[in-house]
């Protein structure tokens, strides 16, 4: 559902859970040089308005034939909330263009407010928002038809994986309606806090949804199998996290912190003190962080769901990710905390743990589990912040090589094909030129492939990994001059795009959505992207 999260840790206060997450990045001085203004080069069909007037946000449904558009917005005030929070009137519109039509009032900018169905076409909002109460009534469309209200008072709503189900909570109850049809409560829950759908929900083994109940310290956690039957699995529970193949996990509380519990196909306690775990992405294997102290972080420990026993990859831990696509995770052990850096370390079901450089303060691993990029933290001719490159399946001994000096910001493609960057960097990072080289490293003598100079950032087309949404910060406002790259040619899309708005629509990509801020031309906008 929407509660997806690449590892799990315990409980943290209402507080802490209100959190701003801050990131520091250091430039090397000598790799910025001052630039003129970017332009994106060539130019596709101009964007058509489909609805004038200001915007806040536009959304798309999966098949890309809907748009949910929040206009007539006004602002929230309150203690903890962010920035340009607001209540706004959600129209509905046909992407090809037609009527605008009003679904509902007051409703909420926060992420939760204003979701699609993964599946299918079914918009979710939660109108006539009370922030005080963090409540507001769940209105459904579907398919652009009629809108419905499900329930008042809802604290939470969201979508099964693949399903238009929706499951939400209103008065601390649990309901559920299935492909559009009445709801239905689950008995046997109440004051629910949290959930999350399993594979169980669509047929599959293990439970069809994990839900606590209670306040999120000392907080109680059932499993709800595909009868719809609620039964309880244990007390003051923490986190949890359901596997493909029908295992779950969850920790308990053990005297001054948190044991992790193994339940579904084989039941176990694989750890106390235990800060993160992780399932791989096909389920065999879990991967948690135990025995922390104060002071002192929590080593990290790998188990098969299927087999007695763990091993220690790695000690002092301070994060950890799994591949997409494969049994292998990264790490960064010798975690100093107070500047989130460590040593990048790699391993897995079938590969050795090694470690690949020091100093490192984010890495991520390709999707297939045979690349680590990291940026290194370096003194050498001058501070600067490297991106390295390192073959997991290269001889014992190999050295990480470098990509780039003075780089802000990586990722591999979703193909593991290529590693995108940003480098040469100003404006405190806001003007970057964006380049690639393929995932396996430079040839000899070849340079990387530059794909935009200046650019803010850049975002992978979720069809079409060879295509990218290149944006640009302008100097005037706080909006982003927008392009589509692919092929190495970039195409104009439109300029004053409200940050954040800009997406690929279902079912080919072949248009994009969006909303202008300008004052002569605000509104929400659908451009047709080259073929």
């Amino acid at each position: 559902m929407d509660r997806h999260r690449t590892a799990h840790r315990r409980p943290r206060s209402r507080r802490g859970l209100t959190r701003a997450a801050a990131l520091a990045l250091a430039l090397a001085a000598a790799s910025c040089t001052a630039k003129k203004e970017p332009e994106a080069a060539g130019g596709g069909a101009p964007g058509r308005a489909l609805l004038r007037g200001p915007v806040r946000a536009v959304k798309a449904s999966a098949d890309g034939a809907w748009l949910a558009v929040l206009e007539g917005c006004n602002e929230a005030r309150g203690q903890f909330l962010p920035p340009r929070t607001a209540s706004c009137d959600l129209r509905l519109v046909p992407s090809a263009g037609g009527e605008a039509r009003r679904v509902a009032g007051a409703v909420t900018t926060l992420p939760h407010g204003l979701l699609w169905s993964p599946a299918g076409a079914t918009l979710a909002a939660l109108g006539e928002y009370d922030y005080p109460a963090a409540r507001g009534t769940l209105v459904v469309v579907r398919a652009g038809g009629a809108p419905r209200t499900l329930g008042t008072a809802v604290s939470f709503a969201g979508f099964a994986p693949g399903t238009e189900d929706l499951l939400f909570v209103a008065d601390g109850r649990l309901l559920v309606s299935r492909g559009g049809g009445e709801p239905e409560p689950v008995a046997g829950l109440d004051r629910v806090g949290s959930l999350e759908a399993g594979p169980g929900w669509g047929g599959g083994e293990g439970p069809a949804l994990l839900v606590r109940q209670g306040a999120s310290a000392g907080a109680a956690l059932s499993a709800v199998g595909a009868d719809g039957r609620a039964r309880r699995v244990a007390e003051r529970s923490g986190d949890y996290a359901l596997a493909p193949g029908g295992a779950y996990a969850y920790t308990v509380q053990d005297g001054g912190g948190y044991a992790l519990h193994l339940a579904g196909p084989r039941q176990a306690v694989l750890g106390k003190d235990v800060q993160v775990f992780a399932f791989s992405r096909d389920g065999r294997a879990l991967a948690f962080l135990a025995d922390a102290t104060p002071g002192k972080q929590g080593d990290l420990h790998l188990a098969l769901v299927a087999k007695p026993g763990d091993a220690v990859l790695a000690r002092e831990v301070g994060e950890l990710r799994w591949a997409q696509r494969a049994p292998r995770l990264a790490w960064l052990e010798r975690f100093d905390a107070r500047v989130r850096s460590g040593t990048a370390g790699a391993g897995g079901i079938d590969l050795p743990s090694r470690t690949y450089g020091a100093n490192v303060t984010d890495l991520e691993l390709s999707a297939d589990g045979k690349r680590l990029a990291f940026l290194q933290h370096t003194t050498r001719g001058g501070y600067s912040v490297d991106l390295m490159l390192a073959q997991l399946d290269a001889p014992p001994g190999t050295a990480a090589v470098q990509v780039a000096q003075g780089a802000f910001g990586f990722s591999f493609s979703p193909d593991a094909r290529w590693l995108y960057y940003r480098t040469r960097c100003v404006r405190n990072g806001e003007g970057c030129d964006v380049e690639r080289i393929p995932a396996e490293g430079l040839a000899a003598g070849a340079r990387p492939e530059r794909v935009a100079d200046g650019a803010k950032s850049f975002e992978y087309d979720p069809r079409d990994p060879g295509r990218l949404l290149v944006t640009w910060q302008r100097m005037d406002r706080d909006a982003l001059d927008v392009a589509v790259w692919k092929d190495g040619r970039l195409t104009r899309v439109d300029t004053y795009v409200l940050p954040g708005s800009a997406q690929f629509l279902g079912p080919d990509s072949r248009r994009l959505a969006y909303a202008v801020i300008h004052e002569k031309r605000q509104g929400a906008y659908v451009a047709e992207l080259p073929r």
